[in-house]
């Protein structure tokens, strides 16, 4: 079987849109180039690109935590402990859901674990499962076991695959390169999936678009969406594992980054705009493992924690 690159302006989705727009725009982060100054309003325009109704609202579910000191976390010098969140998100319209990440199993989760406690929930990885087989569809940050397990090794993963966005990096990487053996694809099972590829941003549903994001890996994205009352959020993934990576314009350790393979000219470039984009707008930035703030953001009223299920 023959792996399905889809070209940019054809891929019908679900969520009643005829067809996808992408920006082709060259200024790329590939090879670390700062984004474009007027990245956002394009976004933002984009956003419109696919007819329908706006998002209500974005949940997250916590599947699993690491518990690390703050210097693991970001590039300082604190003990102070620091619990990761393992999370997926889930943007939920009237009448169906588009899942962002996708847990993983604990046999995944095991191989995280530095030795201290590394508490999994199994019960919420299983919640996990049953929104990735009823959503419209999924689309993965990048390709860590932690983001991208649960369309890999599913029971029901052939199901799961037909619905995931898969972009041509992720691929590349789970096929030739991934992160540990258990998340490997093959070239006939990354055959199931819907393989596309961009330039800088693509719209996918309504009020939500792609962000290339290359530099924590060479798939990475982000995830902009903006909700039926005008809220606006940008799931970052793991260009920082924390906000205060990106409000402090602080990387992961120099050893973290050499360890995983980071470019970190490119980081240094996102999260420069990301910190702008904070400073300068209404954009909510949500990494994905700052157990902290998601749960500010709770508080706030901004994101829900679970998921719903039909």
């Amino acid at each position: 079987m023959t792996t399905r690159y889809l070209s940019l302006g054809v891929l019908g989705i679900v969520l009643a849109a005829p067809s996808l727009a992408a920006e082709t725009d060259p200024l790329v982060p590939q090879a670390a180039r700062a984004y474009p100054a007027d990245l956002l309003a394009r976004i933002r325009e984009a956003a419109d690109d696919i007819p329908g109704l706006a998002p209500t609202a974005v949940h997250f579910v916590t599947v699993a935590e690491s518990r690390r000191p703050r210097r693991v976390v970001l590039d300082v010098a604190d003990e102070t402990p620091y619990v990761q969140a393992r999370t997926a998100f889930q943007i939920a319209y009237d009448g169906t859901t588009l899942m962002v990440d996708a847990g993983m199993d604990e046999a995944v989760h095991r191989g995280f674990s530095t030795g201290a406690p590394e508490p999994y929930f199994p019960e919420r990885n299983a919640e996990v499962q049953r929104a990735l087989a009823a959503a419209s569809l999924i689309v993965v940050t990048h390709e860590h076991g932690d983001h991208v397990a649960g369309v890999v090794r599913s029971a029901q993963r052939a199901e799961i695959a037909s619905h995931t966005l898969l972009t041509r990096a992720q691929v590349e990487t789970l096929t030739l390169a991934p992160q540990s053996p258990a998340i490997r694809l093959t070239p006939e099972t990354a055959a199931d999936y819907i393989v596309i590829d961009y330039s800088l941003f693509l719209p996918i549903a309504p009020g939500v678009v792609l962000l290339k994001a290359p530099g924590h890996t060479p798939g990475h994205q982000m995830v902009y969406v903006r909700l039926s009352d005008a809220t606006e959020l940008l799931l970052s993934g793991d260009v920082t594992w924390a906000l205060e990576g990106i409000v402090g314009r602080t990387q992961r350790p120099t050893t973290t980054s050499e360890r995983i393979r980071e470019d970190r000219e490119a980081l240094a470039l996102q999260i420069d705009w990301l910190a702008e984009s904070i400073e300068t707008s209404d954009l909510i930035v949500v990494p994905s493992h700052d157990s902290v703030y998601l749960a500010e953001l709770v508080r706030r009223g901004v994101i829900n924690e679970g998921l719903v299920e039909d």
